[in-house]
């Protein structure tokens, strides 16, 4: 039996790949429910006895505390060594996650946010909008042998300055490289910047034309050979980097310093401008190159992301 705790702050859609991975053990009994005595957005399992939290936080110096203190083993996804804690031998790094649902998983988020008051408010029916949105994690699968484009995915969404305080640059970072990258390969660059009232006053040249909706993006985005990948908010480790392992993509990032399970030793890690575009004609001249990058996705994939 595992007691899944949530409390009022947690919102369920980030917690759909751990809520798969629960309810996809077999034989095995998984009740969800939200309790008062989390303060936090963090998950708290109780599993036979083991007490484990889930901290999903953007924040590498964000920690609950008082959920620290409480369980045995402390999973936090963006895990970097620059901060610790007390207590931090019990921090494991939690790993990739991305936007996705399994049916039993699905079904039980919908009940316990419906459970959490009798008011149907527009909060509570915009959280059961975005959880049952997301594809079922299997969608997300393209196997490194199925056929795919010769092109680069870049698709990002922009900030407005109050939704990252602290982190204003990360838009221009982001532009930048579109720009050089658009300048670079021409139409071999498939996306652009996700539409919003801000990205289309501020970038209006490089609003996208191609789906943004969740299952839509995915299933259109399983195509391209590369997959261009950047920081999240406050260094965080985004869902593309997830969404691109399972459709075992060739991967070219800027360093990832946030622990995971496993380092991601095969992708191709750019460091400049120049050292992106250099990785990405790198990959588009060299087929075996690119079908090794696109086996070794795929391997981490199956050992370290899929729920």
């Amino acid at each position: 039996m595992i007691d899944c705790f949530i409390g009022e702050k947690a919102e369920l859609y980030y917690f759909g790949r751990t809520l798969a991975g629960l309810y996809e053990l077999p034989h095995m009994a998984v009740k969800l429910r939200r309790v008062d005595w989390i303060k936090s957005s963090v998950c708290a399992l109780d599993a036979d006895g083991l007490k484990i939290a889930i901290d999903l936080s953007d924040h590498s110096n964000f920690w609950d505390v008082s959920l620290l203190e409480w369980c045995d083993v402390y999973a936090k996804r963006n895990m970097n060594p620059r901060h610790s804690t007390a207590l931090q031998h019990k921090i494991i790094p939690y790993g990739l996650n991305y936007a996705c649902h399994s049916r039993r998983g699905l079904v039980a988020a919908m009940v316990a946010i419906a459970c959490a008051s009798p008011r149907v408010s527009k909060a509570k029916l915009h959280e059961m909008y975005c959880i049952m949105a997301t594809p079922h994690w299997k969608f997300d699968e393209y196997r490194p042998e199925q056929p795919v484009d010769n092109t680069i995915l870049f698709q990002a969404r922009v900030w407005e300055p109050h939704d990252a305080p602290g982190d204003e640059a990360i838009n221009e970072e982001r532009i930048a490289l579109l720009r050089a990258l658009k300048r670079e390969f021409g139409s071999r660059v498939v996306g652009g910047v996700v539409p919003s009232p801000f990205a289309r006053k501020t970038y209006p040249e490089f609003i996208t034309n191609q789906p943004c909706r969740q299952p839509q993006y995915i299933r259109w985005a399983k195509r391209p050979l590369i997959g261009i990948y950047f920081r999240g908010l406050f260094g965080s480790i985004g869902f593309k980097m997830a969404e691109y392992i399972a459709a075992s993509k060739c991967i070219v990032s800027d360093p990832i310093d946030n622990l995971l399970p496993a380092p991601l030793d095969h992708i191709s890690v750019y460091r400049s401008v120049s050292e992106c575009l250099e990785a990405c004609d790198h990959l588009l001249s060299d087929a075996s190159l690119a079908q090794f990058q696109r086996q070794q996705s795929w391997k981490y994939y199956e050992a370290h992301v899929a729920p």
